[in-house]
Protein backbone atom coordinates (compact mmCIF):
# COMPACT_ATOMS: atom_id res chain seq x y z
CA UNK A 1 0.00 0.00 0.00
CA UNK A 2 1.80 3.67 -1.19
CA UNK A 3 1.34 6.20 1.28
CA UNK A 4 -1.37 7.86 -0.79
CA UNK A 5 -3.40 4.79 -0.68
CA UNK A 6 -2.51 4.65 3.39
CA UNK A 7 -3.41 8.81 3.88
CA UNK A 8 -6.98 8.46 1.54
CA UNK A 9 -7.83 5.18 4.11
CA UNK A 10 -7.08 6.88 6.71
CA UNK A 11 -8.88 10.09 5.81
CA UNK A 12 -12.17 8.10 5.14
CA UNK A 13 -12.20 6.14 7.82
CA UNK A 14 -11.51 9.76 9.74
CA UNK A 15 -14.95 11.31 7.88
CA UNK A 16 -16.89 7.99 8.08
CA UNK A 17 -16.43 8.16 12.26
CA UNK A 18 -17.38 11.95 12.17
CA UNK A 19 -20.26 11.59 9.94
CA UNK A 20 -21.52 8.43 11.98
CA UNK A 21 -20.75 11.07 15.03
CA UNK A 22 -22.53 13.67 14.04
CA UNK A 23 -25.55 11.71 12.87
CA UNK A 24 -25.71 10.59 16.86
CA UNK A 25 -25.72 14.02 17.90
CA UNK A 26 -28.41 15.01 15.58
CA UNK A 27 -30.04 11.89 16.91
CA UNK A 28 -29.39 12.83 20.53
CA UNK A 29 -30.39 16.35 19.85
CA UNK A 30 -33.32 17.05 17.72
CA UNK A 31 -33.90 19.96 15.53
CA UNK A 32 -36.27 22.87 17.74
CA UNK A 33 -38.51 22.57 14.78
CA UNK A 34 -38.85 18.29 15.43
CA UNK A 35 -41.40 17.20 18.23
CA UNK A 36 -41.30 13.79 20.57
CA UNK A 37 -44.24 12.01 19.65
CA UNK A 38 -46.94 12.29 22.99
CA UNK A 39 -45.71 15.51 23.66
CA UNK A 40 -48.66 17.08 23.21
CA UNK A 41 -52.10 16.32 23.34
CA UNK A 42 -55.40 18.32 22.21
CA UNK A 43 -57.31 20.29 24.45
CA UNK A 44 -60.27 18.81 26.09
CA UNK A 45 -62.57 21.15 23.84
CA UNK A 46 -62.85 24.65 22.38
CA UNK A 47 -62.05 27.24 24.92
CA UNK A 48 -62.39 31.21 24.82
CA UNK A 49 -58.38 32.73 24.39
CA UNK A 50 -57.34 34.89 27.33
CA UNK A 51 -53.43 35.61 27.11
CA UNK A 52 -51.10 35.34 24.06
CA UNK A 53 -47.57 34.45 24.58
CA UNK A 54 -44.58 34.75 22.09
CA UNK A 55 -41.18 34.27 23.92
CA UNK A 56 -39.10 34.69 21.00
CA UNK A 57 -41.22 38.52 20.94
CA UNK A 58 -41.26 39.14 24.65
CA UNK A 59 -44.93 39.45 24.02
CA UNK A 60 -47.24 38.13 27.28
CA UNK A 61 -50.89 40.20 26.79
CA UNK A 62 -54.54 39.45 27.71
CA UNK A 63 -56.55 39.01 25.17
CA UNK A 64 -59.97 40.19 24.76
CA UNK A 65 -63.02 39.37 21.98
CA UNK A 66 -63.31 41.87 19.26
CA UNK A 67 -66.08 42.37 16.44
CA UNK A 68 -65.65 43.76 13.07
CA UNK A 69 -66.49 47.73 12.73
CA UNK A 70 -69.57 48.05 10.90
CA UNK A 71 -67.22 49.59 8.13
CA UNK A 72 -65.98 45.97 7.98
CA UNK A 73 -62.31 46.78 9.42
CA UNK A 74 -61.17 44.14 11.98
CA UNK A 75 -59.50 47.43 14.36
CA UNK A 76 -57.28 45.94 17.42
CA UNK A 77 -58.67 46.91 21.00
CA UNK A 78 -58.06 50.53 21.73
CA UNK A 79 -55.10 49.31 24.81
CA UNK A 80 -52.70 49.38 22.87
CA UNK A 81 -51.11 46.96 25.29
CA UNK A 82 -54.06 43.95 24.46
CA UNK A 83 -54.41 41.91 21.69
CA UNK A 84 -58.08 41.17 20.14
CA UNK A 85 -59.75 37.95 19.30
CA UNK A 86 -62.34 37.89 16.40
CA UNK A 87 -64.99 36.66 18.13
CA UNK A 88 -66.23 35.03 15.05
CA UNK A 89 -63.37 33.22 14.56
CA UNK A 90 -62.90 29.79 15.84
CA UNK A 91 -61.72 29.05 19.70
CA UNK A 92 -58.32 27.63 20.17
CA UNK A 93 -58.92 24.10 20.41
CA UNK A 94 -61.33 23.54 17.75
CA UNK A 95 -60.74 21.25 14.70
CA UNK A 96 -61.55 23.21 11.62
CA UNK A 97 -61.19 26.78 10.83
CA UNK A 98 -59.08 29.67 11.99
CA UNK A 99 -58.27 31.52 15.28
CA UNK A 100 -57.73 35.00 14.38
CA UNK A 101 -56.03 37.69 16.62
CA UNK A 102 -54.84 41.19 16.03
CA UNK A 103 -53.20 43.89 17.99
CA UNK A 104 -51.86 47.17 18.07
CA UNK A 105 -48.07 48.53 16.79
CA UNK A 106 -47.34 51.99 17.44
CA UNK A 107 -44.61 53.64 14.92
CA UNK A 108 -43.17 54.98 17.93
CA UNK A 109 -42.92 52.00 19.92
CA UNK A 110 -45.12 50.14 22.45
CA UNK A 111 -47.72 48.44 20.82
CA UNK A 112 -48.07 44.93 21.96
CA UNK A 113 -47.52 43.16 18.27
CA UNK A 114 -44.48 45.84 17.17
CA UNK A 115 -42.38 43.01 16.64
CA UNK A 116 -44.83 40.54 15.12
CA UNK A 117 -42.66 41.15 11.94
CA UNK A 118 -39.61 39.47 13.77
CA UNK A 119 -41.27 36.25 14.54
CA UNK A 120 -39.65 33.25 12.19
CA UNK A 121 -41.05 30.09 11.23
CA UNK A 122 -40.29 27.68 13.82
CA UNK A 123 -40.63 29.47 16.50
CA UNK A 124 -43.33 28.88 19.24
CA UNK A 125 -46.58 30.97 19.94
CA UNK A 126 -48.75 29.88 23.36
CA UNK A 127 -52.43 31.02 23.61
CA UNK A 128 -53.41 30.07 26.63
CA UNK A 129 -57.11 29.85 27.73
CA UNK A 130 -59.25 28.42 30.82
CA UNK A 131 -58.48 24.77 29.77
CA UNK A 132 -54.89 24.92 29.10
CA UNK A 133 -52.30 26.86 27.28
CA UNK A 134 -52.53 25.91 23.22
CA UNK A 135 -49.22 25.48 21.58
CA UNK A 136 -48.69 26.39 17.99
CA UNK A 137 -45.32 26.54 16.14
CA UNK A 138 -45.12 29.56 12.96
CA UNK A 139 -45.29 28.44 9.67
CA UNK A 140 -45.17 31.39 7.78
CA UNK A 141 -45.02 35.77 8.11
CA UNK A 142 -46.21 37.94 4.94
CA UNK A 143 -46.40 41.86 4.70
CA UNK A 144 -49.38 42.55 2.84
CA UNK A 145 -50.58 45.61 1.17
CA UNK A 146 -54.19 47.05 2.39
CA UNK A 147 -55.22 46.27 -0.89
CA UNK A 148 -53.42 42.94 -0.71
CA UNK A 149 -55.01 41.81 2.45
CA UNK A 150 -58.38 43.19 1.40
CA UNK A 151 -58.29 40.63 -1.89
CA UNK A 152 -56.98 37.85 0.19
CA UNK A 153 -59.30 38.24 2.76
CA UNK A 154 -61.39 35.37 2.92
CA UNK A 155 -58.39 32.71 2.76
CA UNK A 156 -56.98 34.77 5.51
CA UNK A 157 -59.21 34.55 7.67
CA UNK A 158 -62.24 32.45 6.35
CA UNK A 159 -63.88 29.61 8.85
CA UNK A 160 -64.23 27.34 6.18
CA UNK A 161 -60.49 25.61 6.19
CA UNK A 162 -60.49 21.48 6.70
CA UNK A 163 -57.54 22.34 9.42
CA UNK A 164 -57.40 25.03 11.80
CA UNK A 165 -54.33 27.05 12.30
CA UNK A 166 -54.14 30.67 14.38
CA UNK A 167 -53.99 34.08 12.32
CA UNK A 168 -51.58 36.84 14.24
CA UNK A 169 -52.11 40.58 12.51
CA UNK A 170 -51.03 44.11 12.81
CA UNK A 171 -49.84 47.03 11.01
CA UNK A 172 -47.09 48.09 9.79
CA UNK A 173 -44.70 50.28 6.92
CA UNK A 174 -45.93 53.82 8.79
CA UNK A 175 -45.83 56.55 6.09
CA UNK A 176 -45.88 59.08 8.56
CA UNK A 177 -49.76 59.71 8.74
CA UNK A 178 -50.91 56.14 8.19
CA UNK A 179 -49.55 52.58 8.29
CA UNK A 180 -49.80 51.00 4.38
CA UNK A 181 -49.58 47.60 4.66
CA UNK A 182 -50.06 44.51 7.43
CA UNK A 183 -47.74 41.57 8.34
CA UNK A 184 -49.74 38.71 8.90
CA UNK A 185 -48.14 35.45 10.65
CA UNK A 186 -49.60 32.04 10.69
CA UNK A 187 -49.02 29.28 12.95
CA UNK A 188 -50.52 25.60 13.46
CA UNK A 189 -51.47 23.89 16.31
CA UNK A 190 -49.35 21.38 18.27
CA UNK A 191 -51.58 20.67 21.06
CA UNK A 192 -51.10 21.41 25.21
CA UNK A 193 -47.71 20.34 26.47
CA UNK A 194 -48.40 16.56 28.46
CA UNK A 195 -47.10 17.44 31.76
Amino acid sequence: MSLIDHALTRLTSVLLVLAVGLIGFGAVLPSQAEETPGEFRPLSAPSDPTRLVVPALGVRAPITPIEVSPSGVLDPPEDVDVVGWWKRSVRPGATRGQTVLTGHTVHTGGGVLDKLGKLRPGQVVRVVTPRGAMVYRTTRVETLSKAELAERSTSLFGQDRQRTRLVLITCTDWNGSDFESNIVAFARPLGVRQR
